[in-house]
């Protein structure tokens, strides 16, 4: 069964997502994580992709490594400060190594790069999205905010986006950060009534410490609703609560959306295999 015939056909799914270590540190504990959480039979593993490329000799590497483990590997691709013969290598050497999955992405602008020079040759990930569909062979995913990218006028505008990315040939999405369980039903309201009928996995962050997560809905602006901050301000000078907290918030998000109908999920592992363990447990995603 191809990847997109289960997302289509599967009556639940669930995936996981990997971020291959900088080339300088040895990339033994993410396969040690991979090899835990393999036995839960993921429909994907996603590897994640630097800023600016920084890591993409580690993405190839890892999601080869994923291809070997007998799983579904996607690799990361973004286009910030790229250009079309160095995306046409990366895709050259994803195929050469048998990865024929891609989650195509615009990507932030690393730092020390010139922002004028970011996107001259790909202003949005759809952009991207055109060129790689040029080519035969590849599958093809992209990212969906469900409380609108920071950049948009608002998520009804953004939606209109994620249309535009299905339409130019996005097969899947997967969508990026969200802890509020009511905006992802609101989301998923809006994509139904806009005629978006690519499949949907919903990504779901393992919530283990407090700064990363404010760090990152800062970055990504996404919302932290009052029962997660309520989680922060009770439990973050205590480091098991707050793991042992935020992995029943995760629980706790997964479940409410299965009871609304939502069944695809994708669980950032961040490399934490065993935190991960329980929240697919609890769940009953596996």
């Amino acid at each position: 069964m191809s990847l997109i015939e289960k997302l289509n056909n599967k009556n639940h799914s669930f995936s996981l997502e990997f971020s291959p270590p900088k080339k300088d540190m040895p990339v033994d504990s993410v396969y040690v994580a991979m090899n835990k959480l393999a036995e839960f039979n993921p429909d994907f593993v996603s590897i994640t992709y630097g800023a600016g490329g920084s890591s993409r000799e580690r993405t190839v590497e890892v999601a080869s490594h994923v291809n070997d483990m007998g799983l579904e590997a996607i690799a990361h691709l973004t286009c910030v400060g790229a250009d079309a013969d160095q995306i046409n290598f990366v895709l050259d050497t994803l195929r050469s190594k048998g990865i024929h999955n891609v989650l195509a992405l615009r990507g932030d602008i690393p730092q020390g790069m010139d922002k004028s020079l970011a996107f001259i040759n790909y202003k949005y990930a759809s952009d991207l999205i055109i060129d790689i569909k040029k080519r035969s062979g590849f599958v093809i995913g992209a990212a969906a905010y469900p409380e609108g990218h920071y950049e948009a006028d608002n998520l009804n505008s953004d939606i209109q986006y994620l249309k535009q990315k299905a339409d130019v040939g996005a097969d899947f999405f997967v969508t990026q950060l969200c802890f509020d369980k009511n905006a992802l039903v609101d989301f998923f309201e809006k994509v139904y009534k806009a005629g978006i009928t690519p499949p949907i996995a919903t990504g779901i962050m393992p919530i283990l410490n407090p700064n990363q997560i404010i760090r990152m809905s800062l970055l990504s602006a996404c919302s932290i609703p009052s029962s997660l901050s309520k989680i922060i301000s009770r439990y973050g000078e205590d480091a098991d609560a707050f793991k042992k907290a935020g992995i029943e918030y995760a629980v706790n998000e997964i479940t409410g959306l299965i009871e609304n109908g939502i069944s695809k999920f994708h669980l950032y592992v961040m490399n934490k295999a065993d935190e991960t363990i329980q929240i697919i447990k609890q769940s009953g995603l596996a």
